[in-house]
């Protein structure tokens, strides 16, 4: 104790005695250089709009923007000044008075860092440069602490700042790069985040808030404790009282005024869709720009649509309440309270199937509590909605869609790395003979093990390449089953193949960047080529309009509950124990998939919550809002899909023996063929030598 007293005293008297000469000669050495100063710019903000118009977001230095001394209210000046430094405009950088009250204070208190005695400049210096306290002292003062150190280097630089600009340009550049808390630098910034508003527009008690801020912007943000915020605002306002700067009356009256905060006031779209600018836009740009991106006042326009990203939003988040209230249900009757482990999450992406363009991007349930993104970040098995892609590889080697296979047990199959597993149908059940079209509508798990051993992993596998999953796919006999993990991102935009007539986009997000001058900086030009034979896209597209349209498909029955009316096609996809449920799923215009899990793959969604239950009813609501309330989508909403006659034939088969009907067969429907291709067999069961052709009714 009496060592800590003596050398409190010795640090004190040191500082004290040392005259200006010798405290300049012996901390002078690496001091920042001022030059930087009149190298310093205002940074242009850049913004980001989407394809409608909207203001998103703004990137910009962190979060900085600039104003003028003119700019800056009265009341913020006066506020600043009364609880940082009162004779700001009386000093030469250091307030002489306030550094041997604070030093003998220390001394008192055996705490020589108990209190500082920075000015607005000595602040200044220190948000400006952050070289100052981070170089070695001179060996002659190694006794003396680091904070004293610190303190005599910002001084010096301080005084140096006071010699090149006046007071009013110190101020300025002051709440331009001061912290207000939660990332926002720079009073533009802070008056914006936490009122909403334009600094002309603050009002006495904000900025008295904002002032009071500085001081410790955690402690006293009003978004972690509004008592606290309004004690310390309170607090400006007395010093405000104390120096002349407001009138006892109109302190009594503002003490008493609640904090009230408006967030982001700003267009309502601002802050939209933080995990398609955030952790998928903003990477790429700053991978093309650097940091020109948050300096060079660049205009960002994206493929988003903000008014399909507001319907993505709302339904997600709903949706997954939906589901999570029944996982609380199964587990609170198994063992009790769920933990925190089992919060459901969920994404969902929208895209245009005829220039790849990203329309909707939601990556979880809040980004503020988790910033991963589950649409392009996370790796997780498709399950059915892998499908398609088998079925796809087959029409396109000969296969037709009334082709027959027989949805019965397989022997167990043993897979590369050895292990053994026995498939069977999500219902365990079989349904004998049935064709490619029914197998696919209902989901048959044993027909489609079947078909991609008949076809080839090997072959599946580079169908699946070619049409945009860009993740590693293992040829094994469970890739029937979508066992090779796939990102969202991958598979809508491996779907927009089938209404797109076999061309791929590769998923764009930016569509144009311009500069401050009005140059076009960016416009990615789109990759795109040629993944299926359109004929082959457009049955797959008709085999897939099944599973939604027509009695049996695992869409269907939720499809009718809804009154979902809009042509559409797409797959369900469940995974073991229920780990992940999938749609993906299109209309003529407009192509979504939704998955739905836990972010801990070990965990399920339990109660049978398959991808029919837990994501296609969020796929339906955003369907169907989006054509209800969305131009041009609203006046699309009749059309059906396309085909071609130059690609496919429609054809009569028979119902009884899945060939070419003619004209005797009593059972007839029609199917979609390749024009020009090859046709299957006539039937032989009501041939009579005729042709084929549909019954003669008269």
């Amino acid at each position: 104790m009496v060592k800590r007293a003596f050398l409190c005293v010795f640090g004190g008297l040191l500082v004290l005695s040392l005259g200006p000469a010798a405290v300049y000669f012996a901390f002078n050495d690496n001091l920042p250089d001022l030059d930087e100063l009149e190298r310093f710019q205002p940074k242009r903000v850049s913004k980001v709009f989407s394809a409608d118009g909207q203001h998103l977001k703004n990137f910009l230095e962190e979060d900085r923007e600039i104003l003028s001394y003119e700019e800056i209210p009265q009341a913020m000046k006066d506020a600043l000044i009364s609880i940082e430094d009162r004779r700001f405009f009386d000093h030469w950088g250091i307030d002489l008075r306030r550094i041997f009250g604070s030093v003998w204070a220390n001394v008192l208190s055996l705490n020589l860092t108990a209190q500082g005695a920075s000015t607005i400049t000595q602040q200044l210096a220190r948000n400006l440069f952050e070289k100052v306290g981070r170089y070695r002292s001179s060996e002659s003062v190694k006794a003396v602490k680091a904070t004293y150190v610190r303190k005599i280097r910002e001084q010096i630089t301080a005084v140096n700042i006071e010699r090149l600009y006046t007071k009013q340009e110190i101020l300025t550049m002051y709440l331009n790069t001061v912290p207000f808390g939660h990332n926002r630098y720079g009073l533009k910034s802070a008056a914006g985040f936490y009122f909403g508003k334009e600094v002309n527009q603050l009002s006495v008690e904000e900025c008295a808030m904002l002032a009071g801020l500085l001081k410790a912007p955690t402690t006293y943000s009003p978004l972690r404790s509004l008592d606290r915020a309004r004690e310390r605002r309170n607090v400006v306002l007395a010093t405000m009282v104390e120096t002349g700067r407001l009138n006892r009356a109109a302190y009594n009256t503002l003490k008493r005024t609640p904090v009230a905060l408006s967030q982001n006031r700003r267009a309502e779209t601002y802050g939209m869709a933080p995990y398609f600018i955030e952790e998928y836009l903003r990477q790429q740009l700053e991978r093309e720009f650097g940091q020109g991106l948050y300096q060079d006042g660049l205009n960002i326009y994206t493929t988003l649509d903000s008014r399909l990203q507001r319907i993505a939003e709302k339904v997600l988040v709903a949706e997954l309440v939906e589901v999570q209230k029944r996982v609380d249900e199964y587990l609170a009757g198994q063992r009790g309270p769920a933990p925190d482990s089992t919060i459901v999450q969920g994404a969902l992406v929208a895209m245009d199937p005829r220039d790849g363009h990203i329309l909707a991007m939601v990556g979880g349930r809040d980004f503020e509590e988790s910033k991963f993104n589950r649409a392009t970040q996370a790796l997780r098995q498709p399950g059915s909605a892998f499908k398609p892609f088998i079925y796809t590889a087959a029409i396109d080697n000969g296969r037709f869609p009334i082709d027959l296979l027989d949805d019965n047990a397989i022997p167990p199959l043993t897979e590369p790395d050895g292990r053994v597993w026995k498939p069977e149908n999500y219902d365990r059940e079989f349904k004998g003979l049935m064709t490619l079209r029914q197998a696919l509508k209902e989901s048959r798990n044993l027909v489609a093990i079947k078909l991609a051993m008949e076809i080839g992993p090997d072959r599946v596998q580079r169908y699946a390449q070619q049409m945009g999953i860009t993740t590693p796919i293992a040829p094994v006999p469970s890739i029937g089953l979508g066992t090779s993990a796939v990102h969202l991102l991958d598979l809508v935009a491996a779907y927009c193949v089938f209404p797109n007539k076999g061309i791929y986009h590769e998923p764009m997000g930016v569509a144009k960047v311009v500069g401050e001058e009005g140059n076009v900086l960016l416009e990615p030009p789109g990759i795109s080529r040629e993944a299926l034979n359109p004929a082959v896209a457009a049955i797959m597209t008709d085999m897939l309009r099944s599973v939604v349209a027509e009695p049996g498909g695992t869409a269907y029955q939720r499809a009718q509950e809804l009154g979902f009316k809009i042509a559409a096609a797409g797959k369900t996809g469940t995974t073991d124990s229920y780990a992940d449920a999938w749609f993906i799923g299109f209309t003529p215009h407009l192509v979504a998939g939704v998955w739905v899990g836990m972010d801990d793959q070990a965990l399920s969604l339990w109660p049978r919550q398959s991808g029919a239950v837990a994501a296609l009813p969020m796929w339906l609501k955003f369907m169907q809002e989006v054509y209800r309330t969305v131009d041009p989508y609203r006046r699309e909403a009749g059309e059906g899909f396309d085909y071609p006659d130059d690609l496919v034939v429609r054809l009569p088969v028979c119902q009884d023996s899945h060939k070419l009907a003619t004209r005797y067969c009593p059972h007839q429907r029609d199917e979609l063929f390749i024009k020009g291709g090859a046709l299957p067999e006539i039937c032989p069961q009501h041939s009579r030598g005729g042709t084929p052709g549909r019954r003669q009714r008269f």
